[in-house]
């Protein structure tokens, strides 16, 4: 688990359009102000991914999603009981901004129960972007030695974890009709 001063020092990064690599609850990723369309564009930059792909957007919880997403109080429900790390692509509110949302009036959400998350979003007071820490194509690191080959000269903090990381990414379900996109 992160010190405090060290998530401190990551939501005062992330405030000024930096971009972090961190730890979730499933593998590490890498981070910064969904509100500031510049950091996003940097991480599809790092990354090398393509600018039409949608991110993650993850949060402590789902007050810090509402601003962004439309969700009923049943599909909050169904959020907050599902126990396994799970991205929901859910309607994007008219206050989202148009760099997040796809094709489809959509974004992609997830509540994380990972304690340096949580503790980074409530410190932002809102979620973060969250996509795999890894180059487009490559497969996502899963500790700090791999971390730092990939992105130390590209991300402004790496916040590292003493916990293994998970082997893959979250499963993704379209939450209007429970579609599974990925497993």
């Amino acid at each position: 688990m992160a010190s405090d001063f060290s998530i401190r020092h990551a939501a005062h990064i992330i405030k000024n359009g930096g971009i972090i690599a961190y730890p979730t609850d499933t593998i590490y990723g890498l981070g910064c102000d969904p509100y500031n369309r510049d950091a996003v564009e940097e991480i599809n930059i790092i990354k090398q991914r393509p600018l039409n792909k949608q991110f993650i957007l993850l949060a402590g919880d789902i007050d810090q999603i509402k601003s962004l997403a439309t969700i009923s109080k049943q599909e909050e429900k169904i959020i907050a009981q599902n126990l396994e790390p799970t991205s929901w692509v859910v309607t994007a509110s008219p206050k989202a901004p148009l760099w997040l949302i796809g094709a489809e009036n959509t974004l992609t959400i997830r509540i994380s129960k990972h304690d340096d998350v949580k503790k980074l979003c409530h410190a932002l007071g809102h979620a973060i972007i969250s996509t795999s820490a890894n180059i487009s194509g490559k497969t996502p690191a899963k500790n700090a030695l791999e971390l730092h080959k990939y992105f130390h000269h590209s991300v402004d903090k790496i916040i590292l974890s003493n916990n293994k990381q998970a082997s893959k990414a979250s499963k993704i379900i379209r939450l209007c009709d429970n579609h599974v996109i990925r497993q």
